[in-house]
């Protein structure tokens, strides 16, 4: 796996296990004004292993390969649920193959486009474009994130509801867990379990709220009910486990 960085552009991932294809393509893309940063992988797992640490607009992908085949993990691609409304929309898939016979099932999975090898400049430039004003497109009715402002000092610092990964009563106040840090808000937790859980906060206890979109492992034992999320592992009171096991099976 390697990347050649540019500064703006489409993030895009080129799949195949031919290396002179690969090597083709990246000739192809650098060239190309709508390519900004390049990835290649030279099978599906390594493919979404760069899927899962990058984010990627674009992925031009080869058919027919060892292993997952490039159908099978467009398939993965599409089945994968957004984590939640605001998300950005997955990468979009451009199958490129020497074979024309699959493309009735490419389009099934709904790819953006279907290049046939060996591949000409102006037809990856043309598949491109149409990513491009699909991309302009989901981005406009993509409705913009809730936020919540909290005091940091002098400043105001605005928040993201869905960078929230969990919420811990501290008395008149609410502590709110995320990836940068932690931020009081002036509000009570009963109070933000109400106005929050149609944005899939779910009341664990009477001093946490967890974010669904967070959760990485849920454990029973011994008749306790265990939440984790990055940084923590809650435990969920008895008089809330059958509303927490119910919210949590209906967010997977």
């Amino acid at each position: 796996m390697e990347a050649n960085t540019a500064s703006q552009g489409l993030s895009v991932l080129v799949v195949d296990d031919e290396p002179l294809a690969l090597s083709q393509m990246k000739w192809l893309l650098d060239a190309e004004p709508q390519a900004g940063e390049v990835f290649t992988a030279a099978d599906a797992r390594s493919a979404e292993q760069v899927l899962q640490r990058q984010r990627i607009d674009v992925v031009l992908l080869d058919i027919h390969m060892p292993g997952m085949s490039g159908l099978a993990l467009a398939r993965r691609l599409r089945d994968l649920p957004a984590a939640e409304p605001q998300a950005e929309a997955g990468p979009q898939v451009i199958f490129v193959t020497a074979d024309a016979h699959p493309a009735v099932e490419a389009f099934e999975l709904e790819a953006r486009d279907y290049l046939l090898k060996p591949v000409r400049a102006a037809r990856l430039a043309a598949a491109l474009r149409r990513a491009t004003a699909a991309r302009e497109a989901a981005a406009q009715d993509r409705p913009e994130p809730v936020r919540v402002s909290v005091l940091q000092g002098d400043s105001t610092v605005l928040v993201k509801l869905q960078d929230i990964r969990w919420v811990q009563a501290h008395g008149d106040y609410a502590r709110l867990h995320t990836q940068a840090g932690t931020y009081l808000l002036r509000t009570p937790l009963a109070e933000l379990a109400e106005e929050w859980q149609e944005h899939g906060f779910i009341r664990t206890h009477r001093s946490s709220l967890v974010n669904v979109i967070h959760v990485q492992r849920v454990t029973r034992r011994q008749g306790r009910m265990l939440i984790e999320v990055p940084g923590a592992e809650l435990e969920v009171s008895r008089r809330l486990m059958p509303q927490a096991r119910e919210r949590l099976e209906a967010g997977r």
